[in-house]
């Protein structure tokens, strides 16, 4: 026999066992994935610096609370003049996104500059005061932050051990449901055995029900790192293992526990509608209703705050002002009033710089990297040039994802204290009706006319004055509320060019008759509060659109229902863009959340950086942790 022909023969056995065995292909581009993830997938030809070489937390100072000395780093207006000298990285946008990513390229030796719209900087996180009050505008409260936990480390690190956090009432959030005089309260405990048992003392006929419910949000959010690895392996990887189709056999994101939507998972284990709504009422704060929303996203926030929830103490504009001092000690700038109208890019596409548009001229800004922390819709929609947006992959992607839910916020402030108005550290969660789904879709399909004269069927309720424990030392004697409901871009879409402030009184009037509404449910869960209110404001989505820079005031940047978790959009909404310079942070490249943000941060750092920051992060939290130093608030 001729040995080529023995070859061939060998060789078609060879192809004929492995054709017999599939598995085995999956198994190893598995193990070829993740061992190029684990060794070369931020490995470039130089390595930047490791920004978690050392513990960057220092001993703890005095909260500053004189204004003037806070405005002096979280309101330092633009001007050329304070921009350094040949910048490393520009970032738009000071969201927690932003500046964590400022930050970390900050420790790894780069020169940062952050340009903020706003005459503050922050984004969601900041603050404001108004007749006295103080209000949150998006943080209202975070799980998961004890420091030996690794996200109450990494939040640790990025604000030099300067943050301490409150714990919020046991009963973190209360559920109420039905007419707002009479509603019955379900309130969720504190601690993973506690909350569940407390779920099951509430229902004791659901607990089989309950206790495959959290089976269930164990998977989830087990399965979540498969889609985070899926937006970190090379482009070119996660392109082909979509277009095989390997994508939803190896990344157990795409199972069905994960892919299936919360109210199908709740129909398959319960007949009792009460349950399905208590176990669905955290979906504001990802924007989704229970019957578009997968499964792995609530799961994941669900077993967020199994340990219950906390607050800054400070406010969240502390976490700001701390990372805003890093980011200035370490030689960038964090600038507002700085609002970026372009995206800069040579011949060949590569993003190069940013225009800041002035009231008397414009400014163009150039460095090697370019970071959006604006948002996807804006970055591509607007601020890139149109012949480099729409070569990308992201651009169509945007349309098929689309924008989430837009938002209404009444801010309310009262005389009084906590104490003397018995407010709760807790949430309260407001629904009218058992059926999220109905209540909340018939409610947006209302015209401007119809909806000042409807109820709101759900509506969020804060006391940030409850929660911060240096609130009495900035405002003694006042207190605050904060409410939220769902609303449509179409109802306020009208009056979205006119002046803020300025706007008519027909938008004065609409505004005030959904604010009015909220504060009604306020006044009926909580009665000692009838008569109080001493001061009003009412946010609407153009609120959001000029104060957030959000195009329509969406809550939450992109929508984060299924179109979201496709293989396809996962791949392709990534921190490191299909465009040259140009890098993502923020909620559009990961998910919406304070905490997520913030590892959107890591990842953009480290695409940049060309190096691993999670593991070096996890080896710095192991040293810690084995040291001792985890216990330190």
């Amino acid at each position: 026999t001729h040995p080529h022909t023995c070859t061939m023969a060998a060789v078609e056995r060879i192809y004929n066992y492995i054709a017999e065995r599939p598995s085995w292909i999956f198994l190893a581009l598995a193990a070829y994935t993740l061992f190029y993830v684990l060794t070369k997938i931020f490995r470039g030809p130089k390595a930047g610096r490791n920004p978690f070489a050392t513990d960057h937390r220092t001993p703890k100072k005095p909260i500053v609370l004189d204004t003037q000395a806070r405005d002096a780093v979280l309101k330092q207006r633009f001007k050329a003049t304070k921009v350094p000298e040949n910048p490393d990285v520009i970032i738009v946008g000071s969201g927690a996104g932003g500046l964590a990513t400022a930050v970390m390229l900050g420790r790894a030796g780069k020169k940062v500059v952050v340009l903020e719209q706003h005459d503050q900087a922050g984004g969601c996180c900041h603050t404001f005061v108004e007749k006295g009050y103080e209000f949150d505008t998006g943080i209202h409260y975070i799980g998961n932050m004890a420091a030996a936990r690794q996200s109450g480390m990494l939040i640790s690190q990025l604000t030099g051990g300067q943050v301490e956090w409150a714990d919020m009432d046991d009963a973190f959030d209360t559920v109420a449901i039905g007419d707002s005089e009479t509603a019955k309260r379900y309130p969720m405990k504190s601690g993973r055995r506690r909350y569940f048992d407390n779920l099951i003392a509430m229902f004791p006929g659901e607990a089989a029900a309950i206790n495959k419910y959290e089976e269930l949000i164990v998977e989830a959010d087990k399965n979540l790192f498969s889609m985070i690895l899926l937006k970190v392996i090379p482009r070119f990887l996660a392109n082909l293992a979509v277009k095989t189709g390997l994508a939803r056999l190896l990344f157990a994101c795409f199972n069905a526990v994960c892919t299936k939507s919360l109210q199908q998972t709740l129909d398959e284990i319960t007949d009792n509608k009460e349950l399905k709504t208590v176990l669905s009422y955290i979906w504001g704060d990802y924007g989704v209703l229970p019957k578009e929303v997968p499964f792995m996203l609530h799961g994941t926030l669900v077993h967020h705050y199994w340990d219950g929830a906390c607050y800054p103490v400070g406010g969240p504009s502390e976490i700001v002002f701390q990372m805003c001092r890093i980011i200035e000690d370490l030689g960038g700038k964090v600038l507002v009033q700085a609002r970026v109208s372009n995206i800069l890019c040579d011949d060949s596409g590569r993003a190069i710089g940013v225009r800041v548009a002035r009231s008397s001229d414009s400014v163009d800004l150039f460095a090697k990297t370019i970071v959006s922390d604006a948002g996807a819709i804006n970055t591509f929609k607007t601020l890139l040039p149109r012949e480099v947006a729409t070569k990308s992959a992201i651009y169509p992607m945007i349309d098929k994802v689309g924008p989430s839910l837009s938002f209404i916020t009444t801010f309310v402030g009262m005389e009084g204290s906590k104490e003397e108005l018995n407010l709760p550290s807790g949430n309260t969660w407001y629904y009218a009706s058992q059926d999220i789904n109905t209540s909340v879709e018939k409610y947006l399909s209302l015209s401007a006319e119809d909806v000042s004269s409807s109820p709101v069927p759900m509506c969020y309720i804060s006391f940030p004055s409850a929660k911060d424990p240096t609130w009495d030392q900035k405002h003694p004697g006042k207190s605050a509320v904060l409410m939220i409901t769902l609303a449509k871009w179409e109802w306020f879409e009208s009056w979205q060019k006119e002046r803020l402030r300025h706007r008519g009184q027909s938008y004065e009037d609409l505004k005030n008759r959904i604010g009015d509404d909220m504060w009604r449910v306020v006044c009926n869960l909580f009665p000692q509060l009838e008569g109080k209110k001493d001061y009003m404001e009412v946010g609407t989505p153009v609120t959001n659109q000029h104060y957030l820079g959000q195009p329509a005031g969406e809550m939450y940047g992109l929508d984060q229902s299924a179109s979201r978790f496709t293989p396809e959009a996962i791949a392709t909404m990534r921190s490191d863009t299909d465009i040259p310079g140009l890098y993502l942070t923020g909620q559009d490249a990961l998910l919406c959340g304070f905490t997520t943000v913030l590892y959107a941060g890591l990842i953009c750092a480290s695409q940049i950086l060309h190096r691993n920051l999670l593991t070096d992060f996890t080896a710095l939290h192991k040293t810690i942790t084995n040291a001792g130093g985890d216990k330190a608030k």
